[in-house]
């Protein structure tokens, strides 16, 4: 592992995520159908990782190739990486788990990206 998601410097202060969903990244219940009617339930795993999906709007061209240098340098879901979520102080174990998205910002002659990622945990 080693290495930490790149620090972004677009302006004074580190550009925050403008959507950001975390979700379990599988469902661990195990359902079983009675002939009596009812389900009987159980967790599959005693952990259950968890998926980020994070959207930044308007970075700077030189945050975009920040990200796109470490997605390359990780082989995209290839190899593990820190990484901080906006609504934590402490830091997770993540992979991507599909290449990120770049699409240029309306109307900036590719000065301004959005970037579009899916993280899952380690």
């Amino acid at each position: 592992m080693g290495a930490a998601f790149p620090t972004l410097t677009g302006s004074a202060k580190s550009p925050r995520p403008m959507e950001y969903i975390d979700t379990p990244s599988t469902d661990p219940t195990i359902r079983s159908p009675k002939d009596a009617g009812y389900v009987q339930t159980r967790s599959r795993y005693t952990r259950i990782p968890r998926t980020y999906h994070v959207v930044f709007r308007g970075l700077t061209e030189a945050d975009k190739d920040l990200i796109r240098a470490h997605e390359i340098e990780r082989g995209v879901g290839g190899a593990s990486f820190t990484w901080t979520p906006p609504d934590r102080v402490t830091t997770l174990t993540v992979r991507f788990a599909a290449p990120a998205v770049y699409t240029p910002f309306e109307e900036t002659n590719f000065k301004f990206w959005n970037v579009e990622m899916e993280l899952e945990e380690v």
